[in-house]
């Protein structure tokens, strides 16, 4: 006779195994054996079961709990976005005279480097207008009103994005 498949390999089965025991607990208890991976849960005749009691078992798979585990993991250490700058919250700015006027420093700029993509404290600069302040403006010129191109990762080592007016504007 065949014995059934079941997940992870012997090492792991053996390791959680081994934890079990010595956290006075029977490692069947835990499901890490391979008797205890076949059959989760003595279950009722199916007739007399909800549709959510029905699945719930499904849910118990090691493989799934450990996905589970793992992305609760990331979700605990993704990073709190920094303090200062941020773009949510700002709807859709009309496109106006800071706008005209950060874009007009953008494409003088880039003729001054032959055509190629520049730093926002270049254009900046060239506008007249404090960094922060360029930076949001040419936040909206690339994602609301889609003139220009943001360029990530250009420079090694990167000095941070670089922004180039779209090609026929």
């Amino acid at each position: 006779m065949v014995r059934k498949k079941v997940e992870g390999n012997e090492e792991q089965r053996r390791s959680a195994a081994r934890a079990a025991e010595r956290a006075g607990e029977r490692p069947s208890e835990r499901g890490a054996t391979t008797g205890g991976s076949k059959q989760r849960t003595h279950l009722p005749h199916r007739s007399s079961l909800t549709h959510e009691e029905k699945t719930e078992p499904l849910d118990r798979g090691k493989q799934r709990r450990e996905a589970r585990e793992q992305a609760d993991a990331r979700a605990a250490e993704r990073p709190a976005p920094p303090a200062g700058r941020t773009f949510t919250g700002r709807g859709r700015p009309d496109y106006g005279s800071d706008h005209a006027r950060v874009f007009q420093a953008l494409g003088d700029a880039e003729r001054r480097h032959g055509g190629e993509a520049v730093h926002a404290t270049e254009v900046a600069r060239t506008a007249g207008f404090p960094d922060e302040r360029t930076r949001v403006l040419l936040h909206d010129l690339v994602s609301v009103h889609r003139l220009v191109t943001e360029l990530q990762g250009t420079d090694r080592p990167d000095l941070g994005p670089r922004y180039e007016t779209k090609p026929g504007r």
